[in-house]
């Protein structure tokens, strides 16, 4: 059982790093197309890149969810936890690394990418061992959601004006 996990948390790093980098170019290879753009960062605020982890990584965890969740019912729960941590990481790293650079650099945006990737993932494999309570947990997953679409329907209302 423990094997599977394993195997799953690589895949599902690996998924979540090739598909949020490639996710960062469908706004704009959909011709600013605003339902993508509730999926994919619509210009390039720390915040509307949130999506590059949070879509892919939903996306591999639901996967991971049907598969194994008869092996661990409160899956959902625990693969919220490493999100949450993943997306918390992701503005902390790139706020701290500014504040003393007083820029931004491509690399360091990369590895604080990967770093949250890592972040998400590693955390709510440490967690697999725990018990931890669903219910709660899909009301935050809609939450979150509700918040980067509320978000990105903000920065897409001020990009207009």
């Amino acid at each position: 059982m423990q094997q599977s996990f394993k195997v799953f948390t690589v895949i599902g790093i690996l998924f979540t790093m090739i598909l949020g980098s490639l996710s960062h170019f469908f706004y704009g290879w959909s011709g600013d197309f605003f339902l993508v753009g509730l999926f994919s960062p619509v210009n390039e605020s720390v915040w509307e890149h949130l999506k590059l982890l949070f879509f892919p990584a939903l996306l591999f965890m639901l996967t991971e969810r049907r598969l194994l969740s008869y092996r661990c019912p409160d899956l959902f729960c625990k693969n919220l936890a490493g999100l949450y941590a993943g997306l918390a990481a992701m503005p902390a790293l790139f706020y701290g690394y500014t504040l003393f650079t007083k820029k931004n650099y491509l690399w360091a945006d990369i590895t604080v990418f990967i770093l949250s990737v890592l972040t998400t993932y590693l955390l709510a494999y440490a967690l697999r061992k725990t018990k931890l309570s669903d219910s709660l947990c899909r009301i935050l997953y809609a939450v979150l959601y509700l918040l980067l679409a509320v978000f990105t329907a903000v920065s897409v209302f001020f990009m207009i004006k």
